[in-house]
């Protein structure tokens, strides 16, 4: 194996039949061997994806599988309401025995110079401080720290939400509150009412029918859909998922279609007083009623042009649903 160079890699786009050594070797380098939800969560999102399937690339030594690199398809819409199509680098891995080799840089130049050609507009995401020096080096920028908000059900709340400053769970904890977010979004009308409330300003995701029917439908994550009048849609709504971060219990407020502040801050007290979570936390950048700022703790949003000019970094106006790591 140390005899293994470079050039002895095969270096193309990915193929279907490239999951049978593909697969494994993601589960064995992400520590995924465990987990029973993984394929079909890939499935979900590479491949059922409103906005497209993924498009991968990887290299290959004798023929099997030992380094993969894919983006997740997305659409935003601009300021002016154009369509903006990106892709967001998300999934990627190395057999821990070919690493030294360049391999994530390769694949991910790679897949920056097929995507430009074929007209995607740009790439985005959120890298840990692990993986942000790398991406930097490959030509990304730092576009601006996406604003946390956070309300505490109560004073021993902000003692869990203190002592809890671990990553959150993937998967999500049970609840009953509100509704099923795939039922939910299985209703044209109920969509279509929670809809007239959507972002119309700034960069912000291109939401459709199909894009929160799809973006919803996972099991394990268990979204669910409160709405602020049970018969009427039109009324306003929110998206939120219960996960555990150390030993706090967290509601994750994905979005909020919600008409103003008021309406917006009372369904996120619901959601806190008919769940007992800790605390809710979201955005601050989209919509986000009853979330009070948290300086410097969020995520930094990273871009890098493809076929077009990132958006100006005072334009984006994102959710968490946008930007969660899954």
């Amino acid at each position: 194996m140390s005899a293994v160079k470079a050039e002895d890699l095969v270096v193309r786009e990915a193929v279907p039949d490239d999951d049978a050594t593909a697969l494994p070797m993601l589960r064995e380098s992400l520590g995924k061997v465990d987990d029973p939800h993984y394929e079909s969560f890939l499935r979900w999102k590479h491949k059922d994806n409103a906005f497209g399937v993924s498009p991968a690339w990887v290299a290959l030594h004798d023929g099997v599988v030992v380094g993969y690199r894919t983006f997740l398809r997305w659409e935003f819409l601009t300021p002016e309401g154009k369509t903006l199509r990106a892709v967001r680098a998300v999934d990627t891995a190395t057999d821990p025995a070919y690493r030294g080799l360049g391999i994530f840089r390769t694949l991910t130049l790679q897949g920056v110079a097929d995507l430009t050609r074929a007209g995607d507009g740009i790439v985005f995401n959120t890298p840990n401080d692990q993986s942000r020096p790398g991406y930097l080096k490959m030509g990304w920028s730092l576009a601006r720290r996406l604003p946390v908000g956070v309300m505490p059900r109560g004073p021993r709340a902000l003692v869990a939400m203190a002592t809890s400053k671990v990553p959150a769970s993937l998967w999500s904890e049970q609840t009953e509150v509100g509704l099923d977010a795939a039922t939910a979004f299985a209703d044209p009308d109920l969509t279509k009412g929670l809809l007239t409330h959507a972002p119309q300003s700034g960069v912000r995701t291109r939401r459709t029918p199909e894009y929160l029917l799809w973006r919803t439908a996972f099991g394990p994550l268990r979204y669910r859909v409160l709405l602020a009048k049970p018969d009427d849609p039109t009324a306003g709504g929110m998206v939120f998922r219960l996960r555990r971060r150390g030993d706090a219990l967290e509601a994750a407020i994905l979005e909020q279609f919600v008409s103003d502040a008021i309406v917006g801050s009372r369904l996120v007290r619901s959601v806190l007083h008919e769940t007992g979570a800790d605390y809710a936390i979201g955005l601050r950048s989209g919509r986000s009623a009853g979330l009070l700022p948290l300086p410097k703790q969020g995520p930094l949003l990273t871009t890098r042009p493809l076929a077009a000019s990132p958006p100006s970094p005072k334009d984006w106006a994102l959710t968490l649903g946008d930007i969660e790591l899954f």
